[in-house]
């Protein structure tokens, strides 16, 4: 564990649309020494290097030897070799969701991590979400059973998404994190369907998962919608709680009086809605934030090696259920 009084020497790998927010965020954190970052595409080099300031190194290697730990925003179809060539010279590393392209690859990331002692995050962006963070919050403070997790995550096709990368992989997988944690129980089903629209993999995936605790999921994703939508709403038996993170806001909607009639039918009444307040903070500044303190102090992350994981094996359960047309059970 290093002293406060040293700043962690970090790079970044692939500054494209979320790699250039690292570069930036990296450099300006006052216990960062930001030493650099690496890319292929030549022009993108020199237009980061002119906006931040800051060094490219023409290799990975050469970058790889000079920093403590490493950001991975490249292609996730990257994210394993890249990944396991960092581990190898144990360094710390916050890897951008997915963790792999596959849940085969993740699990050996995971296991290098774990043989070589080193930190190993991964970039679940919407756990640093304000709305997201207050909403699990007031659901487990609540201790009531969760019933029902809806979520909508929408984006229009218009290349500003991964377009190698299936949607389920894509944008699923964030809420496949989110109804894993809040649900807080084993998968017991899984239904779903998909489609291509614009693409040869999916662009639009209906997912129902049920748990054993008999909470149920359904999640809406697509990148054929004419506007993006993020919102995620949970059921309780009192409460109802819907956050849009995009937005960040969240309100909370509470049943203040339970009646049970003469048939015995428990009846909601004298419903009471609540915005709750949220704090403006930029969710990928928290999501690095974290993952530098948790370099320095050894500290774990939210969502680390072994969590990511657990929501890959998820993911590919639902490509199963696509692929087959096909219920799983467990």
């Amino acid at each position: 564990m290093k002293t406060d009084l040293k700043k962690t020497r970090v790079g970044v790998i692939g500054v494209g649309v979320m790699g250039q927010h690292h570069v930036r965020i990296l450099n300006q954190m006052s216990d960062v020494d930001f030493v650099g970052f690496h890319d292929l595409d030549e022009i993108r080099v020199m237009e980061i290097c002119d906006r931040y300031s800051c060094k490219a190194f023409s290799t990975l290697d050469e970058l790889i030897d000079e920093v403590e730990a490493l950001t991975i925003a490249a292609p996730t179809l990257l994210h394993y070799d890249i990944a396991i060539k960092c581990l190898e010279k144990s360094r710390a590393l916050l890897v951008e969701k997915p963790l792999a392209a596959n849940a085969d690859d993740a699990e050996r990331i995971v296991e290098r991590a774990r043989k070589n002692g080193v930190a190993l995050m991964v970039g679940h962006i919407e756990r640093y979400n304000p709305a997201v963070a207050k909403l699990m919050e007031l659901v487990k403070s609540g201790q009531e059973t969760v019933i029902t997790i809806d979520a909508h995550r929408l984006n229009p096709f218009d290349g500003s998404r991964c377009l190698d990368v299936d949607v389920l992989y894509d944008l699923l997988i964030h809420d496949i994190d989110l109804a894993l944690e809040i649900a807080d129980s084993e998968i017991k089903s899984v239904s779903a369907s998909g489609r291509s629209v614009f693409s040869q993999l999916n662009d639009i995936a209906y997912t129902r998962i049920e748990f054993m605790s008999g909470a149920t999921a359904i999640l809406v994703t697509s990148k054929a919608s004419p506007k993006k939508t993020r919102t995620i709403s949970v059921t309780t038996k009192t409460s109802y709680l819907e956050a849009d993170t995009i937005d960040r806001t969240l309100v909370q909607h509470r049943a203040e009086n339970l009646m049970v009639d003469r048939l015995g039918t428990c009846v909601m009444r004298d419903f009471h809605s609540e915005e709750i307040e949220i704090e403006n903070k930029e969710p990928l500044r928290l999501e690095i934030e974290e993952f530098v303190h948790c370099v320095r102090s050894g500290k774990k992350p939210i969502v680390d090696g072994e969590r990511a994981l657990k929501a890959m094996k998820a993911i590919e359960l639902v490509a199963n259920a696509i692929d087959t047309g096909q219920t799983i059970y467990f």
